[in-house]
């Protein structure tokens, strides 16, 4: 779009929507913090600066971090902008993929809790399982589990996380853009029986995750809401590809 359009469709515009429209300047004219990871094989110059005026953008009118879905489109738009031809997928044709970039299907989570430990990635929904209903012993946590997790990865090729920390006594929203590897994850394909706690009051069930190097992460079957949740993942074993540091508006609960 050139400046001349943008002149043009603000000619047209209400009262409203030029306040809107100036608030959004504004917040693209601020100054924000970048990192990117010169090893990188996806986040190019051209991708972090979509990424990180769509953040600044969101954080305009929100003092809400990034959920999954804006995040999904906003790395389609990364993406393109970057010279990729990339598309949003439908869960029915590739089932745990959510964006496609060249060929390349990607699972897309976000991390957004108050009181996040920087050194261990949480995936709060890894995926749904439903299955859990039916399991009661270890023996049938582990047979359940295991060919449905590697099933689930085979889904797609690369998994990524956008992690949001607040910047304390600041208004700002530090994003990292984290990968962890599908080779990491299918560490899962060791657990046996014995790995897996007893049935919870819950209808869940928890295992913890080793190599060579101690605990990689756990995995807890959520009997509750009947789901699947990653926790500890260790950031030392991922990848990480970009940081945004964007301004926000103030905490309207401060």
């Amino acid at each position: 779009m050139t400046v001349e359009r943008l002149m043009e469709h603000a000619q047209n515009l209400d009262e409203a929507q030029i306040q809107l429209m100036c608030e959004m300047s504004d917040a693209l004219l601020k100054p924000h913090g970048a990192w990117v990871n010169h090893m990188s094989d996806f986040v190019s110059d051209e991708f972090s600066s979509s990424m990180s005026n769509r953040l600044k953008l969101h954080h305009a009118t929100s003092e809400e971090k990034f959920k999954k879905a804006p995040f999904e489109y906003a790395f389609v738009a990364a993406a393109r902008y970057s010279g990729k031809k990339a598309h949003k997928t439908r869960s029915q044709v590739h089932q745990g993929a959510d964006v496609v970039v060249d060929d390349t299907k990607w699972s897309l989570k976000t991390e957004a809790a108050a009181k996040m430990n920087p050194e261990n990635i949480v995936i709060s929904k890894f995926s749904e399982a439903r299955w859990i209903r039916d399991c009661r012993t270890p023996e049938d946590f582990a047979s359940e589990f295991v060919p449905r997790f590697m099933r689930h990865l085979s889904e797609y090729d690369r998994v990524i996380t956008l992690r949001a920390f607040s910047v304390p006594n600041e208004d700002k929203v530090r994003y990292h853009l984290v990968e962890i590897p599908k080779d990491f994850l299918s560490l899962a394909a060791t657990l046996k029986a014995e790995n897996f706690s007893e049935r919870t009051k819950g209808g869940g069930s928890s295992a913890l995750v080793q190599d060579h190097s101690g605990i990689a992460f756990r995995v807890v079957l959520d009997g509750s809401v009947e789901k699947v949740t990653l926790t500890r993942i260790r950031l030392d074993r991922c990848i990480q590809h970009a940081i945004w540091t964007v301004p926000t508006i103030p905490d309207s609960s401060q």
